[in-house]
């Protein structure tokens, strides 16, 4: 006879800690499944787009110094870096918010920060491949002697997440046709007239100061010193970046918790 009275076992609850961590494991392989077919196509082009930009621009000058290599090549990484955060992850995100993701995501029960950071790691992971092949192009058209390190790993991870980070701030807040758009303006701007293939005193000087207050600039120097230790480094490129950062990631986190 069963005793009615006996007490129930109590669930077994992780601790919240451990709950995010395992939420967010499980949303990086929902993402990684959601895009695996993606993915290898959109690294095997990003690498023929560093390759592209390392031999093609190089064409364009007749004589490339030493400097001009270092912008070139590091121009390469930082424009890859910049496709991947700001035109490919917000397109994406903004098909995905079409298609009613954005909705279903919003009813699981995982933090939302959870879920930012899963796709964010998914988006750096992704890049790291064609930005391998960019220097390995960079060495061997130019012969330079590029630091690969525990540094210019942190360093490319840690301008990668800003750049999903302002990608996600975009597509969250916009519609599809406008992220779009946005996304095209910032590509060709930072092809074109960002100082980042070329140094920023060939700009006007209220362009060159307009630059180190967005995020892209600072970015490439970031990066060139990181890979190059030129010792140009500036804590101003730092503080701009991470300002850029805490807002448009703090932008995209109250995207997901605003209610429709």
């Amino acid at each position: 006879m069963t005793n009615v009275d006996a007490p129930h076992p109590r669930p077994v609850s992780l601790p919240r800690r451990f709950a995010w961590l395992r939420s967010w494991a499980g949303l990086v392989r929902w993402s990684v499944l959601r895009h695996k077919y993606l993915l290898p196509a959109f690294t095997a082009i990003q690498a023929l787009f560093a390759v592209a930009i390392v031999y093609g621009l190089a064409l364009l000058i007749p004589d490339v110094d030493a400097e001009t290599a270092r912008y070139l090549s590091s121009g390469a990484w930082t424009l890859g870096i910049i496709a991947v955060g700001c035109v490919l992850a917000p397109q994406i995100t903004g098909t995905s918010k079409q298609e009613g993701l954005l909705d279903y995501q919003r009813t699981l029960p995982v933090a939302r920060s959870a879920i930012l950071l899963a796709d964010a790691i998914v988006w750096n992971l992704a890049a790291l491949p064609g930005i391998a092949v960019g220097m390995l192009a960079a060495a061997f058209r130019f012969g330079l002697d590029i630091h690969v390190d525990a540094v210019t790993v942190a360093v490319v991870l840690g301008v990668q997440f800003a750049t999903v980070s302002i990608g996600y701030a975009v597509a969250f807040w916009l519609p599809l046709t406008a992220t779009s758009l946005v996304t095209q303006v910032i590509m060709i701007g930072g092809l074109l007239f960002s100082p980042i293939t070329f140094p920023a005193e060939r700009l006007p000087e209220w362009a060159s100061t307009l630059h180190q207050f967005l995020p892209f600039a600072p970015i490439g120097d970031l990066v060139r010193e990181a890979a190059f230790r030129t010792g140009d480094a500036q804590l101003t490129n730092l503080l701009v970046i991470a300002a850029w950062t805490v807002l448009a990631y703090t932008t995209a986190y109250l995207a997901l918790r605003k209610r429709n």
